[in-house]
């Protein structure tokens, strides 16, 4: 199984709904081999996934895709990992979550700058900045304020 030829074939298919490949990987999940496939967006109707999940399985070859694997493809979601600093690029303006030293918490991502994070944050009823060094973010991802 060729994950990179795999990749190869569903770029065209999510290109026509200006979509990209967020991550790709293989993955055991109760006993089951499976091909995770998620999709960079946030939200993503069922039907249209389904459309997708469809047209990209009759493109795949036996020899792309190996028959004891199943295939799972679905979104990123609101709520996905920042992982690099392009992804922390992206989100600045949104509401996230992060685990560091100074704060294991909830804030508004105000800007990036010289791997800073400035993040506006709800400290009991104080709103107050902070700073935070990027290599100092220990897990950090978006978040959905209710």
């Amino acid at each position: 199984m060729n994950l990179e030829k795999m990749k190869e074939k569903l770029i065209p298919i999510l290109n026509n709904s200006n979509l990209s490949i967020y991550s790709i990987r293989t993955k055991k999940e109760f006993g089951e081999k499976i091909v995770e496939i998620l999709i960079d967006t946030e939200i993503m109707d069922i039907n249209d996934l389904e459309k997708i999940h469809l047209e990209y399985i009759d493109t795949l070859t036996d020899d792309e895709m190996d028959p004891d694997y199943f295939l799972e493809l679905s979104s990123v979601g609101a709520e996905r990992p920042l992982k690099t600093k392009e992804d922390v690029i992206k989100a600045v303006g949104k509401y996230v979550y992060l685990e560091s030293q100074k704060l294991k918490g909830f804030g508004t991502l105000l800007s990036f700058v010289d791997d800073i994070l400035l993040l506006e944050i709800n400290e009991k009823g104080r709103i107050r900045k902070i700073e935070i060094k990027f290599d100092d973010a220990k897990k950090m991802r978006t978040a959905i304020k209710f």
